[in-house]
């Protein structure tokens, strides 16, 4: 499947008459989304939504809608507020406010969609200029006994919002309740339908092609950013709007820095590089790692630490099936990687013991896994306790998996200088993280096109 995957790719990257057209969206994605927010809304209820901030011009910095106002609606631009009403009277379920179409302001920012292409474009019942949304929401929101909404993280549209609503309640004898959308949204969102597990099927294998090409620049006198252009680079060609998080490439001592993001430092024989780079393809995230020596083979040492780690990750992906809960699949890499460190020396005493107090953490400090879909970290309930700490969490999981969940399967072992008595450790970094999806059987790994077995990365680095 993988190889399929890989050559269908190539096909579409380099635009062959035979490539198959690429997974996209459609206005009926986004209804269906919409039909299932407002089936699971108390009678009576209405729902808004707002978009995400917009940057400054100046910044470099894509404009990225807010996730959830997306998955219901499809609107990309900014200054956008959605109301859905189930039960409104005129007919008129779903409403946009967007900013009118204006050339003269279109030519500095981007074209627009405006009133008609609200309703053209993205199946809007009716809509109005954003600039009327105060003026119009309290005859909107008219009958309506619940408010659940989503800010997209602007406080001053929240407390617009919230007032505008309070005001119907003046001469209540209480007052109508209003929640956060986000806890039924963000349930929806943690099983993928068969759109979004081929949009993220397409970023993952993009991913995994990106990581090929980084693999082939790996040499020593290149540097870390050689690596980050040249994933970037095969991201975009391969019709990526932008990276599912800013790119990790950390050789040597960076290695072992989990979120390391200068990417600058040259590379330098017998050092380790830890690459963490992906990308999101229409909104939905790939997460790929992957970790080589620049020499372009393994030493002993390297390799018996990389080896833990695989045999980890792959432990774990055998554990993935519906009804397990999350916490199995960290468990299942625990175990691995406990053994290995302890088979090397590097971890010593009771077994039982060092998983139960987490002493394994000193060397594998994350989780092996977190949701994954519209963004890289994805929403969704966990199932642990409030109040864990963060380190605590990963064995406390109890959410149960099902089919069309997404989630990230990484394991690693970092090593810094002074973490372990024998020298000859220090600064390995290792990780191996690839982007799984749920099946009614088992598991379907959407990244595993990047080479992960020994010889198979460093058949890619020598360009074989």
């Amino acid at each position: 499947m993988h190889t399929l995957v890989r050559s269908s790719l190539l096909l579409c990257l380099t635009g062959g008459a035979l490539a198959a057209p690429l997974p996209s969206t459609t206005p009926a994605f986004f209804a269906g989304h919409r039909d299932a927010l407002l089936s699971r809304l108390p009678a009576g209820a209405i729902a808004v939504f707002h978009s995400a901030a917009e940057f400054p011009v100046e910044v470099d910095h894509l404009y990225r809608q807010d996730s959830d106002l997306w998955y219901v609606t499809g609107v990309a631009e900014p200054e956008v507020i959605a109301i859905l009403r189930p039960n409104a009277a005129d007919g008129k379920r779903f409403i946009l406010f967007v900013r009118p179409r204006e050339f003269k302001q279109e030519q500095w920012t981007g074209w627009r969609a405006g009133l008609d292409g609200a309703k053209s474009q993205y199946a809007a019942d009716d809509a109005f200029p954003i600039a009327e949304f105060g003026e119009r929401f309290r005859k909107l929101a008219a009958g309506s006994t619940a408010l659940y909404y989503r800010d997209g993280g602007d406080a001053k549209f929240r407390e617009q919002l919230l007032g505008l609503w309070a005001l119907e309640d003046a001469n209540a004898t209480q007052p109508r309740p209003v929640a956060d959308a986000g806890a039924i949204v963000h349930q929806m969102r943690l099983v993928k339908d068969p759109t979004e597990q081929a949009l993220m099927r397409y970023a993952s294998a993009l991913s995994a092609e990106a990581h090929r090409k980084a693999m082939a620049q790996v040499k020593p006198g290149h540097y870390e950013y050689d690596l980050d252009a040249a994933m970037i680079a095969t991201c975009r060609a391969g019709g990526a709007a932008r990276m599912a998080y800013p790119p990790i490439v950390g050789s040597g001592r960076n290695s072992v820095i989990l979120h390391y993001e200068a990417n600058s430092k040259r590379l330098e024989a017998g050092d380790m590089i830890v690459n963490d780079t992906a990308c999101e393809y229409e909104m939905y995230s790939s997460d790929v790692t992957r970790s080589y020596p620049v020499s372009g083979r393994f030493s002993a040492d390297q390799r018996a630490i990389y080896e833990i780690v695989l045999a980890a990750q792959k432990a774990a992906m055998a554990a993935v099936r519906p009804g397990i809960a999350f916490r199995d699949v960290h468990a299942a890499s625990v175990e691995v990687v406990v053994d290995g460190l302890m088979r090397l020396g590097i971890l010593s005493g009771d077994r039982a013991e060092i998983i139960e107090k987490r002493a394994f953490q000193q060397y594998y400090p994350h989780g092996c896994s977190h949701w994954m879909g519209l963004n890289v970290h994805d929403v969704g309930s966990y199932g642990y306790p409030e109040g864990l700490d963060r380190l605590e969490r990963y064995g406390k999981a109890m959410t149960k998996l099902e089919p069309g969940m997404a989630f990230s399967v990484e394991p690693g072992i970092y090593i810094p200088e002074n973490a372990a008595a024998d020298k000859r450790w220090w600064n390995i970094g290792v990780r191996i993280e690839d982007t799984v999806l749920v099946t009614s059987s088992g598991v379907e790994c959407l990244s595993c096109a990047a080479p992960r077995e020994i010889a198979d990365v460093e058949k890619a680095i020598a360009g074989r």
